[in-house]
Parts: structure tokens; sequence; C-alpha cells
């Protein structure tokens, strides 16, 4: 009987109401591009999974069976969607205040030719080049900041002659100043250029920056469980939690073909299509053996939540189960 379920893990199959506060994870084995995946989740579902602490980083491993994983190529197996996405236009000025910028100037740019390109998929923060065109750079990385003091629309704008990460730089601007410098106009750009030159730098922070992996969701949470040297690909867009791997993150293309988690709202009915791979002769119309798998549905899920029912849904034509045509 067991032949039967080796392809994918029970959370993924049938109707389920469960009572476990505060998340419901469903792990659904089949593979789908990460646009699809969200799409599935988002019709069966809520969305794809959001994940807030290491407490639904061991659930979401404790509920898969690694040998029942299904993979597109086995040169990255044991790999799952979760509703984490890069958003590279995603930029944004460290001060928000609506109010600061006219018309238009919130979307003043200066980018230097073939940036930004997000190297390596490290890029986040940006600096300008002591001949004023910008450049995306890692937020660690180290440079001395342009900070300013802003008086209604007016700002006088300061050079911090000291080496630091783009978020020290912003948090320095804001304990002394009012924020790292917001660029509105080409005049402001030729002010800041000029202060770069004098200081004899070759490029200092500036406050434009973003916040590019989000939950599709809209969840604030903070919480990443980045794999060593992950976030690491200009093309990979997509977060993969690895079971395998003690539930770390990685980012691949959104193409690629996955399983992957959805989530669901606690206490409410999911209904998810049932596919059986089976070797062996298995009577789909019998009750009992219907029974039977059902049974050993729910004990997997019991593994990982509490308070689980399972029921079979018929179709309109009476049938729980129908062969597909090859």
């Amino acid at each position: 009987m067991m032949d039967a379920l080796h392809f994918l893990t029970a959370a993924s199959l049938l109707c389920a109401a469960s009572a476990r506060p505060p998340r419901v994870f469903v792990f659904v084995n089949e593979l789908m591009s990460w646009p699809d995946a969200q799409s599935f989740c988002r019709q069966n579902f809520l969305d794809l999974a959001s994940v807030s602490s290491m407490e639904d980083v061991t659930l979401l491993t404790q509920m898969v069976d690694l040998d029942a994983m299904l993979y597109m190529d086995a040169s990255f197996k044991h790999r799952a969607w979760i509703g984490l996405s890069e958003d590279l236009d995603s930029w944004t000025w460290s001060i928000t205040d609506p109010d600061f910028y006219r018309d238009g100037e919130a979307a003043f740019r200066n980018w230097n030719i073939g940036e930004p390109n997000n190297y390596q998929g490290k890029e986040s923060c940006v600096g300008m080049w002591d001949n004023g065109l910008w450049n995306d750079n890692p937020c660690q990385m180290l440079a001395k900041a342009i900070c300013h003091d802003v008086r209604e629309h007016n700002v006088s704008l300061t050079f911090v002659n000291q080496a630091m990460s783009w978020p020290a730089a912003q948090s320095y601007c804001r304990e002394r100043h009012t924020d790292l410098a917001s660029v509105r106009s080409s005049p402001e750009n030729e002010q800041i250029k000029g202060l770069v030159q004098s200081a004899g730098e070759v490029q200092a922070w500036i406050g434009l920056y973003r916040n590019s992996w989000l939950w599709v969701d809209g969840s604030n949470s903070s919480f990443r469980h980045w794999k060593a040297s992950e976030p690491n690909g200009s093309e990979e867009n997509c977060a993969a939690a690895v079971p395998a791997d003690g539930g770390c993150w990685e980012d691949w293309p959104c193409s690629w073909k996955m399983p992957f988690y959805c989530h669901a709202v606690p206490g409410s009915q999911q209904v998810v299509k049932v596919k059986l791979v089976t070797s062996s002769s298995l009577d789909l119309s019998d009750p009992a053996v219907l029974a039977d798998l059902l049974q050993q549905f729910e004990q997997k899920l019991k593994a990982s939540r509490e308070n689980v029912k399972l029921s079979w849904r018929e179709t309109s034509g009476g049938q729980i189960f129908h062969q597909e045509q090859r």
C-alpha cells in the first residue's frame, strides 16, 4: 500500500480541517515554476508560505519525506519554493516623507551604464562615484557617506569622513543629521558629486536602497534563513527551502520547477487533488481501500500538526478517483 504514497507527502493531498494555531502549512509535491506555485496556493489555500521564525523552518522541514520529494533535475533535488521573491525594481529613498519630494523627484536616477546590475545577487544599496554616476553595491561594503539636514524643502549636505556599511551610514546620518542624502535633481546630484571629489573619494553612500526580498502575502517579517553565500544569483529571484539542509534557503530562477509550500487559514478546509502513482493493482472504488489510504494520510499529517480531520471529496459524477488518459 505504501507504494501508492511514495511520490508525495500526505500534507499535500486531502481536505484538511486543522485547529492548530497560528499557522497551517501545506506541502505540495508537484513540480511547478514559482509563479505557477503561487497561483496554485492562492487558488486552493492562501498563498505561498511565508516563514517568520525557526519554529516555522522546523515545521516545514519535518513535514517533508525526502525520499518522496519530486525534482526536475538531480543536481537540485530536495528543494521546495517558499513565498519569498526578489523585486529588483523596489528602489526607495531612506527618507520616505512624501512632502520632501515634488512631482517626479523621488524617481530621479543617475545610474552608470550597465547599472544597477545586482552583481552576484547581493547589491541592494547605492553609492555615487566621483563622476556623479550611481552604482548598486553590497550593503555591507565599506564607504564614506553623504548625510543631509532637511529644513522643509531645503537641505544642507555633509560629507562623513568615516568608512562604514550602508546600514551603519543610515544609522549615523539619522542620529546626527536628518538622514542619508536623497538626490532629487541634477543640481543636487552635482552638489554631492562635488563633495565626493573634494574629499578625494572614489565613491560615497547615498540614501537609495531596495528591500528587494519580500514576502508575497505582504508579511513584513524580517526573518531570513539563507544558506551561507546565498542569495548569490543576479537572475535567481525566487527563494526555495532545502529540507535536507536544515531548511536553509537558496535563490533560484523562478522558471525552474519544484515542489512548494503553501499556507492556509487555521481551522479552515482546503481541497487539493490527489494523484496516486502505484505499480500495484488497487481498487480505488473499494471503501475499505479508501479508508485505509485515508488513515495513512492522517497518520502522516499528525506528525506535523494537531487535530487534523481528513475526508475524501467526490466529484459531481460521484467518483473520488479516475484513471488518467495517457
